[in-house]
């Protein structure tokens, strides 16, 4: 298994008005997970009172599931790569949240958990990149900012 990094330019995305990034395979193969590196940029859950971080929302309501980053297919279907809550909180809507173990909001790297199948990939297939409350316009109305990442796949 190794590591290959798949963009070319950095992948940014943001935390409302569907501001999702892109990213195309640059090479079909079997993939475990994927691992998103932050090279700038932050969002916030609450730009009001909500310290901005790399890949979540730390808000203390959240308990340990505060990180809200997705990786989907271009149908806004998420890839299984983490224990996702689906739980309605206060707008009657279903987003995601979850906690991967040693991985903070402001961790530099985000590991996902392995598929418990490897991923077929081909050439040029989409994926995007969602902030969970963005992905499901559940609670986004006070968000902002945009984080830019390298995105890497786990090849078999």
């Amino acid at each position: 298994m190794r590591w290959k990094m798949i963009n070319n330019v950095p992948v940014c995305f943001g935390a409302r008005d569907d501001t999702y990034g892109t990213f195309n395979i640059r090479e079909r193969g079997l993939i475990y997970t994927f691992k998103l590196v932050h090279k700038n940029g932050s969002v916030s859950c609450n730009t009001y009172t909500i310290p901005p971080s790399h890949w979540g929302c730390d808000r203390s309501t959240y308990g340990n599931e505060k990180l809200l980053t997705v990786i989907t297919y271009p149908n806004k279907t998420a890839l299984p790569l983490a224990d996702y809550l689906r739980d309605e909180r206060g707008c009657g809507k279903i987003y995601y949240s979850y906690e991967i173990a040693g991985i903070g909001v402001n961790s530099t790297e985000l590991v996902f958990n392995n598929l418990s199948t490897p991923l077929a990939v081909s050439n040029g297939q989409e994926f995007q990149i969602w902030n969970g409350q963005d992905l499901t316009d559940c609670s986004e109305n006070n968000n902002g900012g945009q984080t830019c990442v390298d995105v890497y796949a786990l090849y078999c």
